[in-house]
């Protein structure tokens, strides 16, 4: 390292997924790609210290996946760097579009590239080259590949234990390793279900879990898990990091999964959010419906499922049912990247294709999640899929039904659900978990007049940040339903209490009647504006801002329900509630409110406006210069007055502030607050009075100058003169008449 060098940023990053989505770019071509802006300890002074991660990542460089589930998460461990989002403002009668993510476009940028190939000749197994675009403010580099990888070669990388490092001033090679990876995994935590799923037929089951693969590659095709390589890099000014994922001929790639072999891809975008469907060629014969039919059921989802958490773009890959022994019927894996198996039908009250979805929705489920609460992850899901079947006309009510009361009988109703360790099968969470969570969303329908649903409460959760816990959940609860709602939840989760299935009567009572909807999104017409530390500015997209400005973002909110109903329409920073506006809207009705954040610390952080999340780049004042100092007069008197002016200047491309100190020898003599936009230059004047004969520096940041303090002539030989005897004031101005006529006869 460059010990010369005032401070070194240390920005700790693994390149995962992130909650907010990712620039997913996937087609049938030869050569198709994911490309992920990935954050940055940008907008942090070159004096700091930062270390952070990124949403999606963990202080952990592994994956994690949940005891009983098919979906898998990357636990996230600081939110303070977070990425992704939508520049940009929506409008009140339009929340249905948002423009496309940006990275700081200012800033340098690390590029990772992962490109993956395929091995026919080597079934099970593929390779991934890893390279890295070094911008000159970055001096080293340090990468640790999975455990499970294998290091064929690498470029400029040395090896130091488990981990590579590159430096800037011992190799300006292109820094590159290759790996070769297990593409056949079945080291997947989940649990087997050889039985039928009751209540329903095989094919209506969301998950019959056995032991099997996750992921698989053929030779001929392949679903693989995208490598994941925990990087931190040294710094000496801000940086972005983008990351872009390759399959090196037929294939296409995801952020967390990628697939070998020709596809087609199948998209829709609907409330800001793209869906993905890829189809292997291998998987196309199989598939249950229509790409279009499978891609207009999730849209509709995406639509219908106000509870937050969207993400910018979700990939899902059918995959071939038979040539492969998989263990689930469908897996989601990381934030936004899922599969099912190619022949799942949507007419089934257990869709796989909507319960992965719904997993793509549960952001808060990519952090910690307590024991007592793991429960409903996929109770959500299971509950949610169904649900959302009923509601599209894909089922019927008797095989909602059905489906809702296989979790009344054993084994499933003897256990609580919020203790695993009394489930007498697996699936508990799968079978009654959907039916407890069903009958406190009816109960909190019913005790609200509709205004609120359990989806308002997953909402909350996914807008918490930190750990979501049993306790946190029953608060959501309360918040909307009251106590008599929060009981019922308990009874459910915390012991063996199980509820009965509703009727088709009771279920129109609490679901079907007209009930306020609302939509929230940036509103367009109305600018962002920044105001703090210069004068107040509008702005169509967000820009950067600098620590100490107000950041006021217009918010739409419109009631698409069928009725009146109270709105809470928050503004979230990195998941945290920093301003909230409420209020009643009619159906049909609109509102634009204000709500406002300033920044303490500097950093990127996401802003969600309802589901919509913005990136911001917060950064730290620049330190303007003195270029300049002068002091008028330069000699005075005792007690006489100098006004010394510093000349400032900005010559960043950012705001700068700082509070000039004026000092000398005895220490800090004033100071004065300059502010100043970029480019600009001012002149800051003080007026100082010096007691003490003598010869004072004055300095202000590296400039100086210097103020005589002495008394004239004329001062000096009176006071001479009054000192002898016999001298008068008379006699002295006669002295001194005489003295200043020899001065002046001198001169010539």
């Amino acid at each position: 390292m460059n010990r010369r060098l005032r401070a070194i940023i240390v920005g700790v990053v693994l390149l995962a997924s992130v909650a907010g989505g990712v620039g997913l770019v996937v087609g049938a071509d030869d050569r198709s790609t994911a490309e992920t802006p990935v954050g940055s300890a940008g907008g942090v002074s070159d004096t700091d210290t930062h270390a952070g991660h990124l949403e999606g990542v963990g202080g952990q460089t592994c994956l994690e996946v949940e005891d009983r589930h098919t979906h898998l998460e990357v636990e996230t461990a600081d939110p303070h760097i977070a990425v992704n989002g939508s520049h940009g403002q929506l409008a009140v009668d339009g929340l249905d579009s948002l423009p496309q993510d940006a990275t700081n476009e200012d800033a340098p940028l690390i590029r990772e590239s992962i490109v993956l190939e395929q091995r026919p000749e080597r079934p099970g197994e593929f390779e991934a080259v890893i390279s890295y675009d070094v911008p000159e403010v970055v001096t080293a580099l340090e990468i640790s590949p999975e455990a499970d990888a294998e290091v064929l070669e690498t470029t400029g990388f040395a090896a130091a234990g488990e981990t590579y490092e590159w430096e800037r001033d011992q190799d300006e090679t292109t820094p590159e390793i290759r790996l070769r990876l297990d593409a056949n995994r079945t080291d997947i935590d989940h649990h087997a279900r050889s039985s039928e799923r009751p209540g329903v037929d095989a094919t209506a089951a969301a998950h019959e879990i056995d032991d099997g693969y996750a992921f698989a590659e053929t030779g001929e095709w392949g679903i693989v898990a995208v490598p994941q390589v925990d990087l931190a890099w040294s710094q000496t000014g801000s940086v972005d990091a983008t990351r872009e994922v390759t399959v090196d001929g037929e294939g296409t790639a995801g952020e967390h999964v990628a697939v070998f072999g020709p596809h087609e891809t199948h998209e829709t975008s609907v409330a800001g959010e793209t869906i993905r469907l890829i189809v292997p060629d291998a998987a196309a014969p199989h598939l249950a419906d229509h790409p279009a039919e499978i891609l207009e059921t999730l849209a509709t989802a995406s639509t219908e499922l106000r509870a937050g958490g969207t993400n910018q773009d979700v990939a899902i890959v059918a995959a071939p049912p038979d040539d492969v022994d998989w263990g689930p019927e469908g897996l989601q894996y990381g934030s936004s990247d899922a599969w099912v198996q190619a022949d799942s039908p949507l007419e089934a009250a257990g869709n796989v294709w909507l319960h992965e979805y719904v997993h793509t929705r549960q952001a808060y489920a990519n952090g910690e999640v307590d024991t007592e609460h793991r429960w409903l992850i996929e109770a959500q899901a299971e509950y949610y899929a169904a649900t959302l079947a009923y509601e599209q006309g894909l089922i019927e009510h008797d095989e909602f039904e059905a489906f809702l009361a296989a979790g009344e009988g054993s084994p499933y109703a003897d256990g609580v659900l919020a203790d695993p360790v009394t489930w007498q099968d697996d699936l508990t969470d799968y079978v009654k978990g959907p039916l407890a969570y069903g009958a406190v969303d009816r109960e909190l329908r019913l005790a609200t007049d509709g205004e609120y649903a359990l989806a308002d409460v997953f909402r909350d959760l996914n807008e918490q940040e930190g750990p979501v816990t049993d306790e946190l959940w029953l608060e959501a609860v309360e918040a909307r339903g009251g106590d008599p709602v929060r009981e019922t939840a308990e009874r459910y989760a915390y012991t063996e209490a199980t509820p009965e299935v509703w009727t088709y009567e009771t279920h129109a009572e609490a679901f079907e009647g007209p009930a306020p909807a609302m939509a929230y999104g940036p509103s367009l017409g109305d600018p962002i504006t920044i105001d703090g530390l210069l004068e107040e500015r509008a702005a169509d997209a967000l820009e950067p801002v600098t620590v100490g400005e107000t950041v006021t973002v217009p918010v739409a909110v419109e009631n698409r329900g069928g009725r009146e109903g109270p709105y809470r329409a928050p503004l979230l920073v990195d998941g945290v509630p920093v301003d909230t506006a409420n209020g009643t809207l009619e159906a049909g009705d609109s509102a634009v409110e204000s709500l406002a954040w300033t920044p303490e610390e500097p950093g990127r952080y996401t802003l969600h406006v309802g589901d919509h999340p913005v990136t911001v780049d917060v950064l730290e004042p620049a330190d303007p210069r003195v270029t300049a100092l002068e002091a008028t007069p330069d000699e005075v008197e005792p007690g006489e007055p100098v006004t010394v002016s510093a000349t400032v200047e900005n010559d960043a491309d950012r705001i700068a502030e700082t509070t000039l100190e004026f000092h000398t020898a005895a220490g800090v003599i004033a100071e004065e607050r300059v502010v100043l936009g970029p480019g600009e230059t001012t002149t800051v004047e003080v007026e100082l009075t010096f007691d003490e004969r003598a010869a004072h520096e004055v300095g202000v940041g590296d400039a100086s100058v210097t103020v005589t303090v002495d008394e004239d002539l004329a001062t000096q030989a009176g006071e001479g003169l009054e000192a002898l005897p016999g001298f008068g004031a008379v006699v002295t101005m006669v002295a001194l008449g005489a003295a200043l006529l020899v001065a002046a006869r001198r001169q010539f």
